[in-house]
């Protein structure tokens, strides 16, 4: 095997596997920094990783490489954006008092097979450092002078919640299956050049 063929293979298992921990990176502390990265650039910056581990990925073939390869690459990255979302937990938890009347209000949904009306709790708190001082929920978590736990991002990435609910729900397991099925068949298309077989 020539040292292009090399090169390729370990392109071929350095590029998704790279990209996938890069994006992963940057999604954890673009969305956990006390800089407070902006949505917006966060999403951008990633989507420009994906491109380049997309244009990377092209660069390492001669007769095209695998389409499924590449569609699974990006798949996977998806699922790694996402995975990083769900895993975010709030940075800071306070004990607060209701304040006031709990105000109810709710939000009926249309049309057929639409989900169950919402009903929310609008709580007024009172909080050491003043934040939050409103909170919704959708079970009342007490009557006024009742203290209460919540849990909030300060520079506001995201909606509070109460501290028992500020759990990380993300899971590594679909974005690492997807990655190293597109980089088995990355591989499998390389070694295929120069033959009759084709891998999709």
């Amino acid at each position: 095997m020539g040292k292009g063929r090399v090169f390729g293979h370990v392109g071929a298992v350095a590029v998704p596997l790279g990209a996938g921990v890069l994006l992963h990176l940057w999604g954890t502390w673009s969305m956990r920094s006390a800089q407070g990265v902006p949505t917006a650039l966060a999403v951008l910056v990633g989507l420009v990783l994906a491109g380049l581990a997309a244009a990377a990925h092209d660069v390492l073939f001669r007769e095209g490489g695998s389409v499924l390869a590449l569609v699974l690459l990006l798949a996977g990255l998806g699922a790694v954006w996402i995975e990083a979302r769900d895993a975010r937990v709030r940075p800071e938890t306070v004990r607060c008092v209701v304040v006031g009347k709990v105000r109810v209000t709710d939000h009926p949904t249309f049309g057929e097979g639409a989900p169950d009306a919402k009903r929310l709790y609008h709580h007024t708190l009172d909080c050491p450092g003043g934040r939050p001082k409103d909170f919704a929920w959708e079970e009342r978590l007490g009557e006024a002078g009742k203290p209460v736990e919540i849990a909030y991002d300060p520079a506001g990435r995201m909606d509070p919640v109460p501290a028992s609910e500020n759990v990380a729900r993300g899971s590594l397991a679909v974005p690492a299956v997807l990655l190293l099925l597109s980089t088995a068949l990355s591989v499998a298309a390389l070694a295929a050049e120069g033959t009759e077989r084709r891998v999709w």
